[in-house]
């Protein structure tokens, strides 16, 4: 049986189902275990592909539940330095935005009280947060939590801030957190190197496509792309 690896999603909770797509084209729902949160990996085993008598796969776009006799473990050791009470760039609005710096509102609630900031230079990266609702089992309010940590370089330079419901960051090279982008007074004309013309853009977008009924995903469903491991 192969498995998969996944991420948790942000304020995704234990118990929750997400919809975790295959490269072949199908689709499942996983259940959050107990004591998985955002950022935590979960390495999921899932059968194998039908075959028809063609010889070729069967596609099934719908999402189905997992197999009783399907494993889901924890991977330990790689949230990183991501914390918890961190922003998605997808909950932000984009306000004023030139090239690798933006300008973004942060209206979710309660994720906008408090502060997180969180910076990369090089092979230095720096995380704190402070008054942020606790989003974590048994947790009612991080006061104040920091990390300080040497890593392996991935950017030349990227920060991230957020006060409320006010967001600011930079990075060089852009990438999905911080899109090349080109707003002004809300109005976005340039997205990811490409040209758009919206009011009020989301900073990153969902991909969407088809899948299961509402009914059969949690209220905070959410859709990623996984990768096969043998």
């Amino acid at each position: 049986m192969p498995s998969i690896a996944i991420q948790v999603p942000y304020q995704a909770q234990p118990g929750m189902k997400i919809k975790a797509k295959l490269a072949d084209g199908r689709s499942f729902l996983v259940t959050i275990p107990e004591g998985a949160y955002y950022p935590t990996q979960l390495m999921v085993s899932v059968p194998d592909a039908p075959v028809a008598a063609t010889g070729n796969p069967i596609m099934d776009s719908k999402p189905i539940d997992l197999p009783s006799d399907s494993k889901i473990e924890k991977l330990e050791g790689t949230a990183g330095t991501t914390m918890d009470e961190g922003v998605d760039a997808k909950d932000l609005t984009a306000c004023c935005a030139l090239c690798c710096v933006s300008t973004n509102l942060y209206c979710t609630w309660p994720g906008c009280i408090g502060c997180h900031q969180k910076g990369d230079m090089c092979c230095i990266q720096i995380e704190g947060v402070a008054c942020k609702v606790g989003v974590t089992e048994g947790s009612l309010c991080m006061c104040v939590k920091s990390e300080l940590e040497c890593i392996k370089p991935t950017t030349c330079i990227k920060m991230t801030e957020q006060c409320f419901c006010l967001d600011c960051r930079c990075a060089f090279p852009c990438d999905d957190e911080v899109p090349c982008a080109l707003t002004v007074l809300g109005l976005t004309c340039c997205l990811n190197w490409s040209p758009k013309c919206e009011c009020g853009a989301k900073l990153a977008e969902d991909k969407e496509e088809g899948g299961a009924p509402a009914e059969e995903l949690a209220d905070e469903e959410q859709e990623m792309q996984v990768m096969e491991r043998q």
